[in-house]
């Protein structure tokens, strides 16, 4: 039987628990919390959630749940994993927008197999889609550096780190993304970035799976950005950080 009287904390991590640099209020107290492939500090998190997730992991009926978009590569860079006693308190993780699984930092095969009978019955291949998008926007945007890669065969990227705040090709990447792609597909969007993903590849399906396999006893939801929300509704609670996207949208309804 699974573990019926824990409680689970699904919580995003980038703009949940941590900053990167240039979001990080330095006025207040941090730690590095995520180091680039450099090495070099590229993310932060505050003195009070560092305790806060701290004080947590040490609980027996509590497990809190990371649930990222982040590729087994960028999460062994955080702290959740170089640190030895926080990665021995973590039992289960969320990678890769809910396409990978650890369970005790091994790959749960199951989902493993379930995930990847789902990418062989696409009709749009993954790597069409990605050939397809990196010609059409390398021949229009040549000049604006744009990043366009196939991680991890998960899902495609589109990173656009030296124009944030140019928002008429924010919106022209869109438009041609949002032309291009089927109906066996959606777009994740963060800021003047972007991400085509197949419609199984979806946090919440894997947040589904664990609650399932588990049934604790209480689920609590923790996240930033509007695609986070198809998770959390999973759960009985929401936590959302003051200052982000969810946050505004709910101040506006007020």
């Amino acid at each position: 039987m699974g573990q019926q009287q824990k409680i689970f904390i699904f919580s995003d991590i980038d703009d949940t628990l941590i900053q990167t640099t240039r979001k990080t209020n330095l006025d207040k107290k941090t730690n590095i919390w995520v180091v680039g492939v450099d090495k070099k500090p590229i993310s932060h998190i505050y003195e009070g959630v560092e305790k806060l997730v701290r004080t947590t992991m040490k609980s027996q009926d509590i497990s809190i749940i990371p649930t990222t978009a982040r590729t087994i590569e960028s999460y062994k860079r955080t702290s959740l994993y170089s640190d030895i006693s926080l990665r021995e308190n973590i039992e289960f993780v969320i990678l890769n927008f809910g396409g990978v699984v650890l369970i005790n930092n091994e790959i749960d095969k199951n989902w493993e197999n379930i995930i990847q009978t789902k990418y062989q019955n696409l009709n749009l291949q993954l790597d069409k889609v990605f050939n397809d998008i990196n010609s059409m926007l390398e021949d229009k945007f040549s000049n604006y550096k744009l990043k366009i890669r196939l991680l991890e065969n998960f899902y495609v990227d589109i990173l656009n780190k030296y124009h944030r705040d140019n928002d008429n090709l924010t919106k022209q990447i869109y438009q041609i993304i949002e032309d291009y792609i089927s109906d066996e597909y959606y777009i994740y969007t963060n800021g003047s970035s972007f991400a085509i993903l197949p419609n199984f590849l979806n946090k919440k399906f894997a947040v589904e799976y664990i609650m399932k396999k588990e049934n604790p006893i209480l689920t609590i939801g923790a996240g930033d950005n509007q695609n986070d929300l198809d998770f959390m509704f999973e759960t009985d609670f929401l936590l959302i950080p003051n200052g982000s996207y969810n946050a505004k949208i709910l101040s506006q309804n007020r």
